[in-house]
């Protein structure tokens, strides 16, 4: 169910999308709609969720994998990013519905993308090294992470109009960008 819904509402976005039409894609019945989700909302906050907690696991499991065998945190940021893209590549519905169609009303995902950002703030905190020091330091760290995460999802947002880019590609062409600028911080000193 929630699959075919994402498809139409990618396809069609939000407002022209239809439980009946949903329903008749994923062979069931609009009541079974309305009794699984309550309403056209609650299904596609279904979806949202789902995918958006997808992306993160993906991610999640990547890094993982990174930290494990003791990689450096440009290099988990890396394979982190690598995992962003590889899983927008593979469910392109679930990106255009989450960014494309709907961003964050209301802040339904803040939380998990507040998640997500302290991690990237994190990585680029380690890599800033022991130029980041004090509040001040942290401030710039979260204010990079959310300017990182920015051109992520607006990178993200081009390659699906340009797909004839490779996954790999796109995410090691930021990561260099984000890796240039971070040595450009690290070698600068303090006023």
């Amino acid at each position: 169910m929630l699959e075919v819904a994402g498809r139409t509402f990618a396809a069609r976005g939000f407002h022209q999308a239809s439980m009946d039409e949903i329903a008749v894609a994923a062979g069931i019945s609009k009541p079974m709609l309305y009794n699984y989700f309550g309403s056209k909302e609650g299904l596609y906050f279904a979806y949202v969720d789902l995918s958006y907690r997808q992306i993160v696991a993906a991610i999640d499991e990547a890094v993982a994998e990174a930290e494990t065998a003791g990689e450096p945190p440009d290099r988990m940021l890396r394979v982190g990013v690598r995992a962003y893209y590889r899983y927008i590549g593979a469910h392109q519905d679930a990106f255009r519905v989450l960014f494309r169609e709907m961003g964050d009303p209301g802040g339904k995902l803040a939380g998990q993308r507040h998640r997500l950002s302290r991690r990237v703030a994190a990585a680029i905190q380690a890599m800033l090294g022991p130029h980041a020091e004090g509040p001040a330091a942290q401030l710039s760290a979260d204010a990079l992470a959310e300017a990182f995460l920015g051109s992520a999802r607006s990178l993200a947002d081009w390659w699906l109009d340009n797909p004839q880019v490779e996954a790999d590609t796109i995410a090691d062409q930021l990561m260099d960008l984000m890796l240039t600028g971070l040595r450009g911080l690290g070698a600068t000193s303090p006023d």
